[in-house]
């Protein structure tokens, strides 16, 4: 989260005047600028139980924003907080233990700390508490439960859940499949930037499920989500153009979209590539080579 998103969430936890709030804010943005007096004012506010300071001063460590990142430093403050009951430490303090991030990978124990956040409205371990029941991880397998938790979150305008909901529409897992309500939950995801979504969406309007067939449309999704740097999209451009679908047939640029696709892990990406590379000239895979490249150097990519 960028160094607003902080400034302004913890501004909505703290249940103080805005003059304290803002106080608040001016101070942690201090740290983040290197203010060393600052967080140390700060670490004294959270040894003496300031829970809202400790939970804070938590995911700052566990993400390294405005600090060094430091998984031993964000479990200590997080579990201080999440004793406390603070929601946002117990959720962060779930998903490090999910992912085995300073601690042994722990599902029983990421599930426990989950729950005591998503109990409490927390959208993000109502989010993760859905994947561990998808997934059982930590839990007995239940799609029924992660539909119910990922609607708990996706209804609070969680990006991430709303993304699962939709996938779960599509799939027909622990629900009734149904394509409308798919993209009703991808459109709101991919609204809010979700490039998952944004290239589900795109693949559901060119087929025509859920929502009206139109081909320009769809492959505006698949950009967008590209845009973000999304490999599987990157690869449905290129076999647009391998093969002319929605667009005219043009193996220069399904070469480009395919070499961006393998720099960004797609996998079938690179077998595609390799097979197209040996179909064009030297002088075609030249020209598609500098394409790639000027369009990642115009997004901003190395």
């Amino acid at each position: 989260m960028g160094r607003l998103g902080w400034v302004l969430m913890l501004a909505f936890w703290l249940p103080c005047a805005a003059a304290e709030a803002s106080y608040f804010g001016e101070l942690l943005a201090k740290v983040k600028h290197g203010n060393e007096q600052t967080l140390e004012e700060l670490l004294e506010k959270a040894k003496k139980g300031d829970v809202l300071i400790q939970s804070a001063l938590g995911i700052m460590y566990r993400a390294g924003d405005g600090v060094p990142q430091d998984y031993k430093e964000a479990l200590h403050w997080l579990r201080q907080a999440a004793d406390q009951r603070d929601a946002p430490a117990q959720a962060a303090l779930g998903a490090m233990y999910a992912r085995g991030e300073g601690v042994l990978q722990d599902y029983r124990e990421s599930v426990y700390w989950l729950n005591q956040a998503a109990q409490q409205g927390n959208a993000e371990a109502q989010s993760d508490l859905g994947t561990a029941y998808a997934r059982g991880q930590g839990v007995a397998q239940n799609p029924q439960e992660a539909v119910a938790w990922y609607q708990k979150a996706a209804e609070q305008g969680h990006g991430g859940a709303q993304f699962k909901l939709g996938f779960m529409y599509e799939q027909g897992t622990g629900l009734q499949k149904d394509y409308k309500r798919a993209v009703y939950w991808y459109q709101r995801a991919a609204d809010l930037g979700n490039s998952d979504a944004q290239l589900n969406l795109g693949l559901l309007t060119a087929k025509g499920f859920g929502v009206a067939h139109n081909p320009e449309q769809a492959m505006a999704w698949f950009f967008k989500a590209a845009e973000q740097k999304n490999g599987r999209a990157m690869y449905n451009i290129g076999v647009s153009y391998q093969e002319g679908w929605n667009v005219p047939r043009n193996l220069v640029k399904a070469h480009q979209w395919f070499n961006l696709a393998s720099a960004h892990g797609d996998p079938e990406g690179r077998r595609r590539l390799e097979q197209l590379t040996n179909q064009l000239t030297p002088e075609e895979v030249a020209v598609a080579q500098q394409e790639a490249l000027k369009w990642s150097k115009a997004h901003a990519e190395p």
